[in-house]
């Protein structure tokens, strides 16, 4: 067979073979629309329960598109369940008195006379070394001494116009300070602000999972209270909240149960042999602590919660909620724009955007964006699928043989010219 022929018979099986897969690359099982937004600009898309529920586990098949059916780039962002900040806290400055070729003083309030061993100066940037002491006082009228004596050097920022400087002394609790600067040799330095750095812990966003039917049993028998939440779809659940108004004070072990896993057991000189585990994660309901447990992400449809009651009575519970993390898509959207989020394709790999290069110039602190009912479209496609695939079938199979008959024909005539 000659190259052309052979070029033209690999076009013809590739063709094909796009004709009858490459369709069915993007196919979805759902979809779910957009509420409206009102101004232009990135926007967090709120994923719900039901979105992430019938998605892949790291939500790699979901896409966002708009009206003409064009995808729109997005950025992935989780909340995560405890996050630590660190936020400057200034305080109140009462005098800063200049005194060029002299001694400055900066007078500084500690209303709640806070117990601290350090204050942060933010100052102006300057090429300038100034010798300073520290004193404290709860009456700005006696002056004990703190630091007689350090150096401020080098105030300077090649990002911002001000640099912080941080002067250490020893722990206490003064409602005044005074702050002494060297003028003599330079011009007085220009300090902005005084504070101190606070690090605090702040809980991450979760959205509460709808429960499809609940059930309860406390068994006499063997002491133990039974709860059974149906989610009615798949879903992630992180967190579980017990609101308890009864008795006043218990102390409980328990469990909840996330469902069985296949464990192989080795055994020498034989097959592997297979078993199901349960997968549980250990409770404690304590009325010394709140009554929250952290489940590790797992798919389930739903949960087993067993409460150990002893000999006590059983617990009086107000209700049980399960919550997932929040999950956003950071995208650019348009006000009057309808914008349809499709997912539920377990082949389909995660996009690649330009966005994953600027995550840092996109705010954090977005308007959010709900996602409306969700909608099946797998059984849309199985209908059009069960013809149309046989109409498929049978025209890739008319088309090959129009080809491997042009093929013969060709290869006849070259084999006559040759003889």
């Amino acid at each position: 067979m000659s190259p052309p022929m052979k070029r033209n018979l690999i076009f013809i099986v590739s063709a094909l073979v796009l004709l009858c897969f490459g369709a069915q690359a993007q196919d979805f099982a759902w979809q779910a629309q957009l509420a409206p937004v009102t101004q232009r600009g990135y926007h967090r898309v709120l994923l719900s329960p039901q979105v992430t529920g019938h998605a892949q586990p790291n939500l790699e098949d979901v896409r966002l598109f708009n009206a003409k059916g064009q995808a729109v780039p997005y950025l992935l962002r989780s909340e995560v369940p405890v996050q630590y900040r660190t936020l400057f806290k200034p305080y109140q400055i009462l005098r800063y008195t200049r005194k060029p070729g002299g001694t400055s003083e900066l007078l500084v309030h500690n209303p709640e006379k806070r117990s601290i061993n350090n204050i942060s100066l933010l100052i102006g940037n300057a090429e300038v070394r100034k010798q300073v002491s520290l004193s404290g006082s709860d009456d700005q009228q006696d002056w004990y001494v703190l630091k007689e004596q350090d150096l401020l050097y080098a105030i300077r920022n090649t990002q911002k116009t001000a640099e912080v400087k941080l002067l250490d002394f020893p722990l206490t609790d003064y409602r005044y300070f005074r702050l002494q600067l060297n003028d003599s040799a330079s011009a007085p330095l220009n300090i902005l602000q005084a504070g101190y750095y606070d690090t605090y812990s702040e809980a991450g966003k979760y959205t509460r999972i709808p429960v499809h039917s609940f059930t309860r049993v406390d068994s006499a028998q063997n002491h133990t209270t039974y709860l059974r939440l149906r989610f009615g779809q798949p879903v992630y659940p992180e967190q579980v909240t017990f609101h308890i108004s009864a008795p006043q004070l218990y102390h409980r072990p328990g469990k909840v149960v996330l469902g069985k896993e296949k464990v192989y057991q080795r055994r020498r000189k034989k097959r592997r042999r297979a078993r199901m585990e349960e997968i549980s994660v250990p409770l404690l309901l304590s009325s010394n602590a709140p009554a929250v447990l952290d489940l590790p992400r797992q798919k389930v449809e739903e949960l087993v919660i067993q409460i150990e009651n002893a000999d006590n009575p059983p617990l009086t519970l107000d209700s049980v909620q399960v919550l997932q993390l929040n999950r956003y898509l950071v995208a650019a959207l348009e006000p009057n724009q309808a914008y349809t989020l499709r997912f539920g394709n377990e082949k389909l790999a995660a996009p690649e955007y330009d966005l994953e290069f600027f995550q840092d110039s996109i705010p954090r602190n977005l308007p959010v964006v709900q996602v409306q009912a969700v909608k099946a479209l797998a059984a849309a496609k199985k209908k059009t699928r069960s013809n149309g695939s046989k109409i498929l079938i049978w025209a890739a199979i008319a088309l090959l043989a129009a080809g491997l008959g042009y093929m013969t024909v060709r290869l006849l005539r070259d084999m006559e010219k040759k003889g």
